[in-house]
C-alpha cells in the first residue's frame, strides 16, 4: 500500500498527538507540503468542473486542515512548556512562537518593575506603546502630514515607504493610502 502525503501528515499528527513532549519533525515539513499543493494546483484550475480538479481541491484542502492542526497542537504544547527544546520546532513554528516569548519577557519585564517600585520603567513602557511607528508603502501619491507626533511626513508618491506612527497610519489604510500590510520596527531593548 502507498502511503500518501496525506497519509503521511495525518500519522506526524497522530504522533505529536500522543506524545506528552514536543516531537521533532523535519525542518522542510511545510515548505513540503506547501511545494506539493502549488504542484497539483498548478495541474488543475478551480474554475474547472472535473474530477481531476475537484480531487485537487479535496487533496489541498486536507492537506492544509492536517497541517493546520499540526501547528496548533504544536504551538499549545511549547505554551504548555514554555522550556520545551525550540530546535524541535520548525521554522515556521518558530515564527509563530517569537511574539509569544516575547511576550512572556514583557510580562516578566512589568511584574519587576512593579515589584522593585520602578516607576519611571512602568512610564518608558507605557510610552514606547504611545508612540509605536511602522514602515509603510504607499500605494498612491499623497500630500505632506502632520504626524500625531507633531512630525512632518511627506508629501509621497506611489511605491514610497516611510516610516510613520502607527495611528497615522491606521488612518491612511483605512483610506486606501497605504498598501494593506506594514512592517514594525525592531523594538531598541
Amino acid at each position: 500500500m502507498i502511503e500518501t502525503r496525506a497519509d503521511k501528515l495525518y500519522r506526524m499528527l497522530e504522533d505529536e498527538n500522543n506524545s506528552k513532549e514536543l516531537l521533532k519533525i523535519p525542518q522542510d515539513t511545510y515548505q513540503e507540503i506547501a511545494a506539493h499543493i502549488k504542484t497539483i494546483r498548478a495541474e488543475s484550475s478551480e474554475k474547472e468542473k472535473s474530477l481531476a480538479a475537484e480531487l485537487s481541491i479535496a487533496e489541498r484542502k486536507i492537506l492544509s486542515d492536517i497541517a493546520r492542526r499540526l501547528i496548533g497542537l504544536r504551538i499549545q504544547k511549547f505554551n504548555r512548556d514554555p522550556e520545551a527544546d525550540v530546535t524541535n520546532l520548525s521554522l515556521e513554528e518558530r515564527y509563530i512562537i517569537e511574539p509569544l516569548i516575547q511576550s512572556r519577557k514583557r510580562f516578566e519585564r512589568i511584574g519587576e518593575s512593579m515589584f522593585n517600585g520602578q516607576i519611571g520603567e512602568l512610564a518608558h513602557l507605557s510610552e514606547s506603546v504611545k508612540q509605536k511607528y511602522v514602515y509603510v508603502r504607499f500605494s498612491q501619491p499623497y500630500a505632506a502630514i502632520s504626524g500625531i507626533d507633531l512630525a512632518t511626513y511627506g508629501p509621497f508618491e506611489p511605491e514610497d515607504v516611510a516610516i510613520l506612527p502607527l495611528e497615522n497610519a491606521k488612518s491612511l489604510l483605512k483610506n486606501g493610502i497605504i498598501a494593506k500590510n506594514w512592517i514594525e520596527p525592531d523594538e531598541q531593548r
